[in-house]
């Protein structure tokens, strides 16, 4: 999948065309049970990327915190009815990527960050990317820390599957990302994958959401799922990774229903920048 700057941006301008004419993308189906869910971050854009070529790690870490993300808190001061509710940054560590060939594929390179931003509804999130400050402040600074040919924005609904919210910050989390196989029918890959049930503590993550991609005015989106757990450590995270792994490959690969190959997972550190509604 090439998601060139120019399919990003036509990507964007669709979802704010659609927020303008009043459309939202239906709800995709949500298994199981979820708990409820504050209506200001009912859905939630993330944002997968790669620091800007040319930049260490440590320079893109001091400019998507240091710089943009005080740009964002500024943006949420000056105008709240048009900015984000909530706003979390999340500093990759570690983690894998597919077997497919650079240039036709994003996830095919190393991630950076994950980027979560929440909102009520796909009209505020297209309100928030046009609104004076974004444009004239924010915006621009995007092109500083972020490799913008590469950079995935999917929109997602959260389900809560286990656990309470974690008190405190930058805790370590995993992000599992899930495809559905191509012949797979939409309702029995969302049954099985919203079939598991990990068990919070102890060994398990203190929380686990799982996000269903929605669908935009582009088309459906690169992936069908993801996981989010949080850690109170990364040597639970890394454990949990290979049990993560292992239940992919047993409940979604091997009946079908994941495409083989397409799965992969990133650990970071969050940073919850906007704490927002609680």
């Amino acid at each position: 999948m090439d998601i060139s700057i120019d399919r990003r941006r036509l990507l964007l301008a669709s979802i704010a065309l659609g927020a303008a004419n009043g459309g939202t993308p239906a709800q995709a189906a949500a298994p199981g049970q979820s708990s409820p869910i504050h209506p200001d971050l009912a859905v939630k854009l993330i944002i997968v990327g790669r620091r800007r070529p040319g930049t260490t790690l440590a320079e893109h870490r001091h400019h998507i915190r240091k710089v943009h993300g005080e740009l964002v808190l500024q943006n949420i001061a000056a105008d709240p009815a048009n900015a984000p509710r909530r706003y979390v940054q999340n500093a990759v560590f570690d983690g894998s990527f597919r077997a497919s060939v650079p240039g036709t594929d994003p996830f095919a390179l190393n991630r950076d960050f994950v980027t979560q931003i929440w909102v009520p509804d796909l009209q505020t999130l297209g309100r928030a990317r046009q609104s004076p400050f974004y444009l004239q402040k924010v915006k621009h600074d995007e092109d500083n820390f972020v490799d913008q040919a590469n950079v995935v924005f999917m929109p997602v609904r959260e389900r809560v599957v286990a656990g309470t919210p974690v008190p405190g910050n930058q805790r370590v989390k995993l992000f599992g990302f899930v495809q559905r196989a191509a012949n797979a029918a939409p309702e029995d890959f969302r049954r099985a994958w919203g079939s598991t049930a990990w068990t919070t503590g102890g060994s398990g993550p203190l929380r686990h959401v799982q996000n269903d991609t929605l669908p935009t005015p582009m088309g459906p989106a690169p992936l069908d799922g993801i996981d989010e757990c949080w850690f109170g450590d990364e040597a639970s995270a890394y454990e949990f990774l290979g049990r993560w792994n292992a239940w992919v490959n047993d409940t979604l690969v091997r009946p079908g229903l994941a495409a083989a190959g397409s799965h992969f997972a990133l650990l970071a550190r969050e940073d919850v920048v906007h704490a927002g509604p609680q």
